[in-house]
């Protein structure tokens, strides 16, 4: 149960009484009342926190900053590793030139055997530019 800090209204004498969180605030609400011990009036709650500090760390034991590194790394390293393994792993399909299911040496091959058939070759441009 945390300590609280307070003050007599009768005869301004400061103590410390142990409530729970329960108490504080029925305390707090007007619910409940609070007596001096001294002279049994009423008695108020005095703010006083204390010596509030807090440090933010950094380094080994934590820290946003030092956090924020390691996650950036672990996170770079993982795209990298991502990436080799996609490139290991995953079957990507090459065109093989060709006209009509039958394979052609290139495709400039394969445009001038459409353009003997009367067909359209538009399609086989970009292929051929792709081709050098």
């Amino acid at each position: 149960m945390p300590t609280y800090s307070t003050r007599c209204e009768g005869c301004g004498c400061a103590e410390s009484i142990r409530l729970s969180f329960v108490d504080y605030e029925s305390v707090k609400l007007g619910v409940k009342t609070l007596e001096c011990s001294s002279c049994h009036a009423k008695v108020v709650l005095a703010f006083n926190p204390g010596n509030v500090n807090f440090v933010m760390k950094d380094g080994e034991s934590g820290g946003w900053q030092s956090k924020a590194v390691r996650e950036n790394t672990w996170r770079a390293k993982h795209r990298v590793e991502m990436a080799r393994r996609e490139r290991d792993h995953v079957f990507k399909t090459k065109l093989i030139p060709n006209y009509e299911g039958q394979q052609t040496e290139n495709w400039r091959e394969a445009q001038e055997s459409a353009r003997k058939d009367g067909k359209d070759t538009a399609t086989y441009t970009p292929l051929i530019k792709r081709e050098g």
